[in-house]
């Protein structure tokens, strides 16, 4: 099994180096031709966390890579969440393929914020936010990089109405 892990691991490398790769497509040319971008290239929004499907919190930046999560189409979206962050229970009408780029991801599955129920997701590790299905997320000291993944159109809604940062609570 270890050899299985270790011989998919460089294909992790090649795909979050397309996913930068991608974000010329938006980031860089709003959708135009080819583009290369490194990591120092891509230009993380000061404020910008209201994309579809972002939880909309203030410790996370959002940042559409490819496509539009607003429309029936594929599109990416990274998170740059900031250390000690505690995003609540919420759930998206779409399925999506996730992976932790940088720092440690904390996630878990239910319908509120429970910090023993979350699993350390450190660079590399996959997980998945199937549509409709309540989850959670932070992160410790560190902060964390994710990318995700799907076909919108996208978009948040709180279990507890109340932690929806849009209802100003």
């Amino acid at each position: 099994m270890k050899a299985s892990s270790r011989s998919r691991f460089p294909l992790m490398r090649v795909f979050v180096l397309a996913m930068f790769s991608a974000a010329g497509f938006c980031a860089a040319q709003g959708g135009g031709g080819p583009t290369r971008l490194t990591p120092s290239e891509i230009h993380w929004p000061a404020t910008g966390n209201e994309a579809p499907g972002s939880s909309m919190q203030g410790a996370v930046q959002s940042l559409i890579i490819y496509g539009d999560g607003s429309r029936a189409t594929l599109y990416s979206i990274m998170f740059k969440v900031g250390p000690n962050a505690a995003i609540p229970a919420h759930w998206h009408p779409d399925n999506r393929s996730c992976f932790v780029m940088v720092g440690v991801w904390y996630f878990g599955y239910g319908d509120t914020f429970n910090k023993a129920a979350l699993k350390a997701l450190p660079p590399g590790s996959h997980y998945t936010e199937p549509a409709n299905v309540h989850h959670f997320a932070g992160t410790e000291s560190e902060g964390a990089t994710v990318e995700c993944t799907s076909v919108g159109p996208s978009g948040t809604t709180y279990v507890n109405p109340n932690d929806d940062p849009r209802h100003g609570s």
